[in-house]
């Protein structure tokens, strides 16, 4: 008689497990089986392109950080051209990841000096973002929507030797 209990339970367990992997299958959207591990990203909004930079692994990676620069190519002479925008973070939804859009690029504004002699060149100026650093992770990729008109350069910043305060 204790053997039919125990094997009813064990079967009621295995059901609810059943239902529970169904569920969250269901919910998260999270398959086992993806063959594009890049397909859990969403598709780039028009006008946009989806930049992925895959970092090399690196001991002790808390030690490292990544700056994002995004640039826009302008004509320009010998003035210093500034340019601001808004980098939002964004989650992933369902696999707790994050990933990056360029959302906001405001105006250029220049110095006004006199160029001589006055002539322009294609030049590539940073867009000085709201977001400094990012942390450095070679396990997942950094992925970055930005408008199709804009470069995107990134620069992996490393923690020198700690020194005491006196």
């Amino acid at each position: 008689m204790p053997f039919s209990k125990n094997l009813s339970l064990c079967k009621i367990c295995l059901s609810l497990i059943g239902f529970f992997s169904f569920f969250l299958n269901v919910t998260t959207g999270y398959t086992t089986d993806t063959k594009d591990p890049m397909s859990i990203w969403p598709k780039p909004e028009k006008g946009f392109k989806q930049i992925v930079i895959q970092l090399p692994h690196l001991q002790d990676e808390d030690l490292y950080r990544v700056e994002l620069i995004p640039e826009k190519t302008l004509k320009a002479d010998c003035n210093h051209i500034m340019i601001n925008g808004t980098i939002e973070t964004k989650p992933l939804t369902g696999w707790g990841y994050e990933y990056y859009v360029l959302s906001q690029i405001g105006q250029p504004a220049s110095t006004r000096m006199a160029c001589f002699p006055q002539t322009t060149e294609l030049k590539q100026i940073a867009i000085h973002t709201n977001l400094k650093f990012l942390r450095y992770n070679s396990k997942l990729p950094l992925v970055i929507y930005t408008p199709k008109d804009i470069h995107l350069s990134y620069r992996v910043w490393s923690a020198g030797e700690l020194k005491n305060a006196e």
